[in-house]
Formats: structure tokens, C-alpha cells, sequence
């Protein structure tokens, strides 16, 4: 073919009336060609309850990257944010599964950008190099200002913080206040019970004694006086500390009282023997199971922590006025008359994998998940309290009864020690109490038995007396 004349020039006027009409079509669809959207960034976050209720620990992180996207684009910039956040539930066992998969996940280098868990973990997965250190962060962000001081012993290890707070519980003792009243009760004296619990006038002797006094008067079945958690979990160190035990020094090194976890081992065996207010049968329990008996009145006392009340309420489908007449809370009582009342909170932290490709927009995520306003629906809907100082200034939060009521035992609150033995720790102390609750092994044959064990696995990483 043969060139047209002026051959280049004719090819670059061709071009520019091309460029010319993509130009003007452009504009009369309304494309920009310098505004085309570049793909989001993708985090991944992993959240659990178990309990149902708890979803928030997923959606504020939801609604948190909406608002983080708002600021970006405020900004002027292109860059937003994906999120693909799961929300894990079932019962008790479904930590251990939840817990395997993020290991497995961070040694494949394929762990999700946050996990949500445990502040137990905080230890272990440290060490290991699962996760990343946030003292930057924390002092960068002015939401994290607003953390209870207390909870941030609760997220260090070896010095450094490694989590963000996420919530924080009680563990109470439920009380059936109707059940107290047929015992020849006043309702002043029913009522009263978390104040003389308070003031160490009510002791687990007494609770043991009263539980078997509605069992002797057929006010409950035999082995419903006082029903316990029906798997391994935090709320059994309160009996051991009740009794005056410690799990770590002031050094930060595990502890194991001989004397504490005689007189705890005793009082199981005392409920489960002695007084047989305690299913000998109760570990292993199912936990839907275990509820419906707390939901049909069944039974005098029993442990749970907050959360368990708005389970009752949205899982199990108990009338609010139905609740509210029927159980009161108080502090666990302590071991001896005169003495200190306890409970025990395991807060639920975030954290950010060591090996994440967008640390700094995961903190900035979790910072935008730590205000009041959020934190306060997610502790009403979830049963747990409050981690903001600002958060009891919430109208949703003050004007609910149950957060308001419970608020102060935070006051009386200890924590899982962030030892990376504690997990060996932990194995031996459920050890001996489940054999003791079972009847296959007698206080003191417990408390050997979880000595050598002890000596044996930990060496001098535990100092007994």
C-alpha cells in the first residue's frame, strides 16, 4: 500500500484526533482517566465468641474500616480498604480449634492480619514471633489514651505491649433469689447477699452449707445446690486465689501454693463428697445443656462469667423480667471469714500478625474500634463491661442494669499471668481438681500429683512453696 503523504505527520494528527475523541467521550460519560479506582488493600481479621452474642468483636472491626475509608478518601487519596473479617461460635471447645488454626497459619506465614483471643496467648504467640509489638501504635493513636490503665498488664510481655484490649468480664456467682426466700430468707437479706459478700461475712463454707440446706429441704434436686463450669477454663483460679493463692511472683515467674491449692482441691471435694451439691459428673457437661438447667430455675447457685447473662437472654430466650427476679450476682466469697472476695477477667484482645503487609492500616483499624460508642454496644449486647473510662458515660451502657450493677467488681478483678509456661501450668492444675472432682484422687493425692508434675515439666521456670 502506498504511504499517504506526509506519512509520520499524517500518522501523529490521526493519533491526536483519536486521543481528542476518547477525551470528549470520556467526559460526556463522565470518566475520569486519572480517577479510576485502584484496587482496595485486603486485610483478613480473625474474631471469636465463642459465645453467640459477641459478634461485635467482628462487626466494630467492620464498621471501623468504613470509617477508616471515610478518612482516606477525605484525605484525598485513592487507597481504600477491604476487609474480610470471619466471626467464630460454639461452645467451649471451639478455642482450642480457633487457637490451632492461627498457629498453624502464622508458621505458614499465612496468619490473618488481627486475631482476636485470649490475652493468655499474648505470652506464647510473642515468643514465638506470631506477633508484633504495638508500643508505637499505642502512644500514636489517641483512642488507645482512653484504655483502663489496669488492662495494659493484662496485653505486655517482656515488657512490650502486644494486644489491644478488646473487652473485659466479671465471673460472678448467679444466686436464685425466689430459692433463698423458701429457705426462710428475707427478700432484704436475699438482696443483700453481694454486700455481706463484699464485707467477707459469706464464705464458700456458707455457700457449700446453704446449698445443701436447699437440697435437704427439696427446694432443688441432689447435686443442683451449686453447679460449676463444666469445662477447664480462668474461673477456677478464683477458688485457688479465694483460698490465697498466686499464680506468679512479683518477678513475673509462675507460682504454685501448696497450701492455696490444698484448701481449693478440699473445697471441690467438699461440694462434690462432703456436701454433694455438685454432680460428680458435671465436667463434661454439655454447655447447651448446662445452661437450660440455669434457665429453668433449677438450681441455687452457680458460676458464670458476665456474658452468661445475655446469653440466657438472646441464646436461651429467657424473659428479661423473668431474669431479673430470679438471680442475683455477686463477687466469688472468699476462702475465710474477714476475707478478700475475688473474680477474674480474661480480656479479649486484638492482635497483629508479626508477618502482616499492612500493620500500620490494622492499627489504625483497631484504634477507630476502640471508642466508647462501640465498645459500649458491644459489652451491653455481649454481657461484658466497660475497658474505656468513657464508656460508662455512654447512655447505652449507663442505663443498662446489668453493666451499671457490675461495673464495681472490676475493683476485685485479677488476670491470666503472661508467662509462656502457663499453658504447662494450666494442664497440671486441671489435672489434679478435675481428678478430684471425678473422686479419682484425693486432695492431697491431687496436690502431689500436680507438684511432680510441675518439677518435672517446668523445672525452675516455677517456684513452689
Amino acid at each position: 500500500m502506498a504511504t499517504p503523504p506526509g506519512g509520520s505527520t499524517w500518522r501523529s494528527a490521526a493519533a491526536i484526533a483519536l486521543a481528542t475523541v476518547i477525551a470528549l467521550t470520556s467526559l460526556t460519560l463522565g470518566i475520569s482517566q486519572t480517577s479510576v479506582a485502584a484496587p482496595p488493600v485486603h486485610l483478613t481479621a480473625w474474631t471469636i465468641g465463642p459465645d453467640e452474642p459477641s459478634y461485635y468483636r467482628k462487626d466494630n472491626l467492620v464498621t471501623a474500616v468504613d470509617e477508616l475509608n471515610k478518612q482516606l478518601a477525605a484525605q484525598g487519596g485513592s487507597e481504600q480498604v477491604a476487609l474480610e473479617a470471619t466471626f467464630v461460635t460454639g461452645g467451649g471447645e471451639a478455642w482450642g480449634a480457633y487457637k490451632q488454626r492461627f498457629v498453624l497459619a502464622a508458621q505458614s506465614g499465612k496468619a490473618p492480619d488481627i486475631v482476636a483471643t485470649g490475652e493468655e496467648d499474648i505470652a506464647a504467640w510473642a515468643a514465638a514471633g506470631y506477633v508484633a509489638p504495638l508500643d508505637a501504635y499505642v502512644k500514636k493513636y489517641a483512642q488507645f489514651a482512653d484504655v483502663i490503665s489496669t488492662l495494659w498488664n493484662a496485653t505486655k510481655y517482656d515488657g512490650r505491649i502486644y494486644a489491644i484490649p478488646q473487652d473485659v468480664e466479671a465471673r460472678p456467682l448467679y444466686f436464685n433469689m425466689p430459692l433463698l426466700e423458701k429457705l426462710g430468707w428475707s427478700r432484704e437479706k436475699a438482696a443483700g447477699l453481694p454486700k455481706a459478700i463484699e464485707a467477707g461475712q459469706f464464705t464458700l463454707t456458707d455457700l457449700l452449707k446453704t446449698a445443701k440446706d436447699a437440697q435437704d429441704k427439696n427446694l432443688v434436686a441432689a447435686g443442683h445446690g451449686w453447679w460449676i463450669r463444666p469445662i477447664n477454663g480462668p474461673d477456677y483460679y478464683m477458688y485457688y486465689e479465694a483460698f490465697g493463692g498466686r499464680m506468679s511472683d512479683a518477678s513475673g515467674k509462675l507460682l504454685l501454693d501448696t497450701k492455696a491449692l490444698r484448701n481449693e482441691y478440699t473445697f471441690f471435694h467438699d461440694a462434690v463428697d462432703t456436701y454433694k451439691v455438685t454432680p460428680k459428673d458435671i465436667i463434661g457437661t454439655d454447655w447447651n445443656s448446662w445452661h437450660q438447667v440455669v434457665v429453668d430455675r433449677q438450681v441455687l447457685f452457680t458460676q458464670c462469667g458476665t456474658w452468661c447473662w445475655a446469653q440466657w437472654l438472646k441464646q436461651y430466650k429467657m424473659p428479661a423480667d423473668v431474669l431479673q427476679a430470679t438471680y442475683g450476682f455477686a463477687l466469688v466469697p472468699p476462702g475465710e471469714r474477714g476475707g478478700r472476695p475475688i473474680t477474674l477477667s480474661h480480656p479479649i484482645v486484638y492482635m497483629i500478625s508479626k508477618d502482616s503487609q499492612h500493620a500500620d492500616l490494622a492499627a489504625r483499624i483497631l484504634a477507630l474500634a476502640t471508642t466508647p460508642a462501640l465498645n459500649a454496644r458491644h459489652a451491653v449486647a455481649s454481657g461484658h463491661l466497660a475497658i474505656l473510662q468513657d464508656e460508662a458515660k455512654v447512655p447505652q451502657y449507663a442505663q443498662d442494669r446489668f453493666a451499671a450493677a457490675t461495673t464495681y467488681m472490676l475493683k476485685y478483678t485479677t488476670f491470666l499471668p503472661n508467662n509462656k509456661d502457663f499453658g504447662t501450668y494450666d494442664q497440671a492444675m486441671w489435672l489434679g481438681l478435675s481428678a478430684v472432682i471425678a473422686g479419682q484422687m484425693s486432695p492431697d493425692q491431687a496436690v502431689q500429683t500436680v507438684t511432680q508434675q510441675m518439677r518435672t515439666n517446668l523445672g525452675d521456670n516455677v517456684v513452689i512453696r
